[in-house]
């Protein structure tokens, strides 16, 4: 991954800051550094002045939580997955070879998407992002590599039509606005004869424009990676070859960087990944090394902890939030072994362990996967 002076030749190629000016935080815990300009501010936390680590509640987060079970027929039970939730769906995109699958906030199945194979409307390919649009009534699927398009269904799962982009994606992040544009930000190579870092189409499939990748985007080979959580207004994602999170501002058709880790001189850059938050930006050091937390309103920079204090005041994963919402996805048997585990810590009070306890009397052992979530509260961007 690219240090931070690589990173200043990125930003100089989009001209942000050319009149920046730089301040530093002096409150909380990590320093932060702000590099700001005109159009723009990019906050910069220092790595190695993160020392404490602070709890972070729940509540403080989302607005409430659910405990969905999901249904325990045949064609309804999933293994490792990943979610797309809305305020109605809950979309499962399971691992290859298996078809994506829509429930309700029930945990009832409501239909297959689609189905594996090679006809219209059907993939053989692995599943690399999809966006569920309840304005539109319709999902739309994107795929690992190769292909030249997005896949778009009803919620009833059958296949409506495709959006034939310019140039075969690789590893592409989709958004749908309300009314149909669809938004994709993929990685470009530098053999790519169409070459595009972020694209517009209509609801129709119309091409409406592109921003051209600058050099420091373009890849020489499939090691890297994209990631966009879909938890901010802005399109908010980061290629990890560039160690940035980048915002794409559609209207303006430009590219901002917004957040980055300063690792120093360390000899070897600690594997992480970032998301973002209506109130934070999140950084998932990997190796069980903990998530910074970067706090965008008080502008202080924490190791944390989730607590659940809506269910037991159980640890919770931080890093967890996707498409708006927090998500914990439980298999029974994991999901006992957690509550078997807070219940005997010696400060589980008694209003939690009798929650826990009614919650563990509840659970069928042989039954399908039990979901937490809870829709993350927005703010001002």
């Amino acid at each position: 991954m690219k240090n931070i002076k690589g990173f200043k030749v990125a930003v100089a190629l989009y001209t942000v800051l050319v009149t920046a000016s730089c301040s530093t935080s002096p409150k909380g815990d990590g320093t932060l550094t702000f590099v700001e300009s005109n159009e723009n501010a990019l906050t910069v936390c220092h790595f190695d002045q993160v020392k404490n680590t602070i709890n972070i509640n729940l509540s403080e987060l989302v607005e409430d939580l659910k405990i969905i079970r999901f249904e325990n027929t045949d064609n309804a039970f999933f293994k490792s997955c990943n979610l797309c939730i809305t305020d109605h769906y809950i979309g499962i995109r399971q691992s290859e070879s298996l078809p994506f699958l829509l429930f309700d906030h029930n945990g009832k199945l409501k239909c297959q998407v689609g189905a594996i194979g090679n006809g219209p409307g059907e993939y053989s390919q692995t599943i690399y992002d999809e966006a569920i649009n309840e304005k539109t009534g319709e999902i739309y699927l994107s795929f690992f590599f190769s292909l030249p398009k997005v896949l778009v269904y009803n919620t009833d799962g059958k296949f409506v039509r495709e959006i034939v982009t310019k140039e075969k994606l690789s590893k592409p992040k989709v958004e749908v606005d309300d009314n149909g544009d669809i938004t994709i930000i993929h990685m470009p190579f530098t053999y790519n004869k169409e070459k595009f870092l972020a694209t517009v189409y209509n609801k129709n499939g119309s091409f409406k424009q592109e921003l051209k990748p600058t050099p420091n985007f373009l890849q020489e080979n499939f090691n890297q990676d994209i990631f966009a959580y879909h938890n901010v207004p802005e399109f908010s994602f980061w290629l990890s070859s560039c160690d940035t999170l980048f915002h794409y501002d559609k209207n303006a058709n430009k590219i901002y960087p917004k957040f980055k880790m300063d690792f120093g001189k360390m000899s070897e850059t600690p594997l992480h990944i970032y998301n973002e938050l209506p109130g934070y930006y999140l950084t998932a050091m990997l190796w069980d090394k903990g998530i910074i937390a970067v706090n965008k309103e008080k502008q202080t920079s924490n190791y944390a902890r989730l607590i659940n204090d809506f269910f037991g005041h159980m640890e919770a994963p931080m890093f967890n939030f996707s498409n708006g919402w927090f998500y914990q996805m439980f298999e029974p048997g994991r999901l006992i072994t957690q509550i078997e585990k807070r219940l005997a810590d010696s400060d589980c009070s008694a209003k939690d362990r009798k929650q826990l306890e009614t919650m563990l009397e509840s659970i069928d052992e042989e039954g399908n996967n039990i979901l937490f979530m809870g829709k993350l509260k927005q703010k001002g961007k």
